[in-house]
Parts: structure tokens; C-alpha cells; sequence
């Protein structure tokens, strides 16, 4: 009696383990992790002793070499394949297009300096020229950050203005149509 009431036990833990598996199969669970956010995190500083504008942008590497791969998908190579004088071409070209910053009515002028990657994040660096008086840094700042945004719907990019010794933080996402303004 003991071992009919084990089997029957071990029988409905059968059945229950398959009525679960079953379940969230149909369900569409997946036990692969789904990467439903995405964020990147910009730094723009005015230097100025240096007379220059500073900037990093700051994203996870599987995320930037999709995006990378989306550019490149009319090739044969994928982007890990390219040198890295061709990778850096490719993310002048992108961060170009895709931030874009002016103070008052001027535009900030960027040059592309350089890839750093580390093991969880590729920085991205950038500056330009101070064309401006300091002072006139302090007001109408317009930034559209738009980096990652055509691969990933929900890309959220923080970005934080650093000036005079102060900083602002703001998000461009798609609520905001990857743009805000500010005045320090």
C-alpha cells in the first residue's frame, strides 16, 4: 500500500511538472532572458581651461555591435570583422548623425577622438572647439540624442550637462522625441 501511494505521488509530480511545461510553453515563457531596455548615458562637459567641449557616451557592447551590424548589413563582414580603423570610421559616421547639440542657436561642433571598450561598456569619446564665451554656455542648451534609437524602440538616453561647476541630467527617449532644452 505504502509503494502504490509513492507511485501515485511521483505520478501526479509527473503530471504537474508536465501541466507547468506545457503551460508556459503556450504561454510563449521562455526561460531566455529578454533585454527589453536599453540605455546609454552621455556626459557633455564645458572646459573651460582647455577651451573645448568634452563628451563620452557611455552603452553596453552587445547592444552597440547590433546597432554597429545594422550599418554594415548591406556587407559581407560583420563588425567584430572590421579593423579597427574601419570601426572607428563607423562610429565617427554614427555618433555624427546622432547627437546633435546647440547652445542658443549655435550647434556645437564634435569631432569623434576615440573608442575605449571595457568589459561591460564601449565609451565613445568626443569634443570640439568653446566657439562661444563661457557665459553664453550657461543658456539654450537643445540636445537630440538619438544613438541606438533606430535599432531599439525603447532606447532611453540619459544625458547630463556639466557647466561651471554644476551638472543637469535629463532623459531623450521616444516620449520626448530624443530632445530636450535646458538653461543653467
Amino acid at each position: 500500500m505504502k509503494s502504490e501511494n509513492w507511485l501515485n505521488f511521483t505520478g501526479m509530480k509527473k503530471s504537474v511538472l508536465l501541466l507547468i511545461f506545457v503551460f508556459f510553453g503556450i504561454c510563449g515563457f521562455s526561460t531566455k532572458v529578454k533585454h527589453e531596455f536599453y540605455v546609454s548615458v552621455t556626459d557633455i562637459y564645458v572646459d573651460a581651461e582647455k577651451g573645448q567641449i568634452n563628451g563620452v557616451v557611455k552603452c553596453f557592447p552587445d547592444d552597440w555591435e547590433r546597432a554597429m551590424n545594422a550599418l554594415i548589413a548591406n556587407k559581407v563582414q560583420r563588425y567584430v570583422q572590421l579593423d579597427s580603423t574601419s570601426q572607428d570610421s563607423l562610429h565617427a559616421v554614427y555618433l555624427q548623425k546622432h547627437l546633435n547639440v546647440q547652445v542658443g542657436e549655435q550647434p556645437l561642433k564634435f569631432s569623434y577622438s576615440g573608442t575605449v571598450r571595457g568589459p561591460d561598456e564601449v565609451y565613445l569619446l568626443f569634443e570640439g572647439p568653446m566657439e562661444l564665451a563661457l557665459e553664453e554656455y550657461a543658456k539654450g542648451w537643445k540636445v537630440n540624442q538619438t544613438l541606438l534609437a533606430d535599432i531599439y524602440p525603447t532606447q532611453e538616453n540619459i544625458v547630463i550637462l556639466h557647466y561651471d561647476g554644476q551638472k543637469y541630467t535629463s532623459s531623450c527617449r521616444e516620449g520626448n522625441e530624443y530632445e530636450f532644452n535646458y538653461s543653467f
